[in-house]
Order: C-alpha cells, then structure tokens, then sequence
C-alpha cells in the first residue's frame, strides 16, 4: 500500500474529541480518557490527519525520560496503519524534540511498532519487567544530530 499525504500537527482542544475516538478503537485494556485530555490540553500531542479526519497521533512528553523527551503513546487507525502514518508521527516527534536524545518504549510482543521504530533508526537500549506480566517493556531511543 502506498504512503497516504496528510497534515502533521500539535493538536488543539478542539481535536480532543476524535483523539478520544482513535484511542477507543485501540486494542488495549485501560481507558486513557483522562490521560490524553491532560495531553491535548498541556500541546503534548501531534496528530496526523488525511481529509480532514484524525488518523493518528503521538504524545510527545518534554524531558518526562531521566532528563529526555519521551514518546509516551502512539497510535493509528487500524485502517491507516503500513501507510506511512505512524512513520510521520515519529519523524514529527524526533524533529520537536528539545533533547539530544529521544525516547520511546513498547511492549515486546508489539512486533509493528518494534518494525517501525527500527526502520526509522531507533535503537534498543533494554527492557523494563513487571510493567505488563510476561510482556517485557522494550525501550527505544534515537540520539538526534544536534547539540542542546
């Protein structure tokens, strides 16, 4: 499938309401309501959206990781997903950063999102356990070419 064009951008109050929704269709077994409205309202979220529509977004937390920025959350439409959305989040992420260094982590049995960081360049540090029982936290960082 080839890369869909869209517009990436921090996201204002007015996009809470369609980041709620994507967030309602992830597979995952918290809600995180209350999270992402403290993000949208705080200018932590870049969303992606084609024809109007949120598609994605990244939560992109300043100096949250030991002192670095730290991509806390990213998610896209089932739909939208291999088409370059979630790509041009973190793209979006890495040129934001106000760090040398920039952080991420994911489950290990998250094999797309581990495909995608390592395409992107991304390099594993190590793993957290007992975050998610018998599912190791893998993290992620990229170092960034330019001094801060």
């Amino acid at each position: 499938m080839a890369d869909i064009e869209g517009t990436v951008r921090r996201a204002v109050p007015d996009d809470l309401d369609a980041v709620l929704e994507l967030d309602r269709s992830a597979p995952v077994s918290h809600e995180r309501g209350a999270l992402l409205t403290a993000r949208v309202l705080s200018g932590e979220v870049i969303i992606f959206q084609h024809e109007r529509r949120v598609v994605g977004y990244a939560v992109l937390r300043g100096h949250a990781f030991f002192g670095r920025d730290f991509v806390e959350l990213l998610s896209v439409t089932p739909n939208y997903r291999r088409r370059g959305v979630g790509s041009s989040l973190l793209r979006s992420a890495v040129e934001q950063s106000s760090t040398s260094q920039i952080f991420t982590s994911t489950n290990q049995s998250n094999h797309p999102m581990i495909r995608l960081l390592e395409k992107a360049g991304w390099n594993l540090s190590g793993q957290l356990i007992g975050i998610d029982e018998g599912d190791p936290e893998a993290v992620y960082y990229k170092n960034l070419d330019r001094a801060l």
